[in-house]
């Protein structure tokens, strides 16, 4: 079979319509046997590899051509830009004609819509709020110039300048500040505490409170209830142990210490209050089994007691099994 031989002349033509999107590439040559030109109409294949040999077939396209008397064909490939987009590869083109590939593969060497190796810049002066901002005009300058400019410092610095109504919750992971001074929680935290002098007195914006009771004795498998004050007896009837709260206040957490603890048995201290007299005591949330701990502290309670209620410190135990020697019990909070 005689060889086919194909002369084809590549060009591109960079049509208006390119910033809207369109990735046309405009091809044309001749095609001829030996020196006869072909005229006809035939199958034209274009198959693009990303190496000269034992390439990876990148993109491929199927035509139906008719050349003119001088064996002159043109035709226009779509998708080809998007298919050969990375500037680190060569791009080499087969043609085969009514399956005959026409060889060498032809090399494409530089299409400056298909192929970009360097970015096109522009740099220009970009105005927001006033302010004149030096950027060069890319699609890596534009997104770096947002992320990195004017929506992270929204992003990070949202003022409002009107009143803000919110009918919802406020969820904040960090701290909230009015007029530049942190907002005190109604838990007790975040809440600074403020010396306002006046002569020779002061008071505090928070009040802080603590209860101590130092019990001398074992305590081991039998309840009991610890009266406040140091070096005092264990009590049995929580009628002897309770204490008048005088004002408004929240109880935040316990302390504990002791000379030993070896209990192998349930040993929670209990905060009870009662809103009716000593007759009825019901438990607070504050319940800590501090078994086998020689000493240590839980803060993480919110307990609020009225003035006027009774509370009492219980030990509560489970029974036989060892024993904590010399407790110490310190119930911390602060007034409201």
């Amino acid at each position: 079979m005689t060889d086919k031989k194909i002369l084809f002349l590549i060009g591109l033509f960079l049509i208006p319509f390119v910033f809207a999107g369109s990735d046309s590439a405009v091809f044309q040559g001749q095609y001829f046997i030996d020196d006869s030109f072909q005229q006809g109409t035939f199958n034209f294949v274009f198959n693009v590899y990303d190496a000269e040999t034992g390439g990876n077939l990148i993109y491929s396209q199927t035509k139906t051509i008719t050349t003119g008397f001088w064996g002159q064909w043109r035709t226009e490939l779509t998708g080809l830009s998007s298919a050969c987009n990375d500037v680190t590869k060569d791009y080499f083109m087969e043609i085969s004609i009514d399956g005959n590939v026409q060889t060498p593969l032809r090399k494409l060497t530089h299409f400056d819509y298909l192929r970009k190796n360097t970015n096109e810049t522009t740099s220009n002066q970009i105005k927001i709020n006033n302010h004149l901002y030096t950027q060069d005009i890319t699609l890596s300058g534009v997104l770096n110039f947002i992320l990195g400019g004017s929506i992270q410092e929204f992003v990070n610095k949202f003022v409002i300048s009107k009143s803000l109504d919110v009918t919802g919750d406020i969820n904040a992971t960090g701290n909230i500040y009015s007029n530049n001074k942190l907002v005190c929680l109604s838990d007790g935290t975040n809440c600074q505490t403020q010396n306002i002098s006046s002569g020779n007195q002061s008071s505090s914006s928070k009040q802080y409170v603590s209860f101590i009771s130092t019990v001398t004795g074992n305590l081991a498998q039998s309840s009991r209830y610890l009266p406040l004050g140091t070096g005092i007896s264990i009590a049995a009837g929580y009628t002897e142990s309770s204490w008048i709260i005088d004002r408004d206040l929240t109880i935040t957490g316990v302390l504990w210490n002791s000379a030993s603890n070896d209990r192998t048995k349930t040993s929670a201290i209990t905060l009870l209050k009662s809103t009716s007299g000593k007759s009825s005591f019901t438990a607070t949330s504050l319940s800590k089994d501090i078994q086998g701990q020689l000493r240590g502290s839980d803060l993480s309670y919110n307990i609020s007691l009225s003035q006027g209620n009774l509370a009492v410190i219980k030990y509560e135990s489970g029974g036989a099994g060892g024993a904590i020697a010399d407790l110490s019990i310190t119930i911390i909070g602060h007034y409201n």
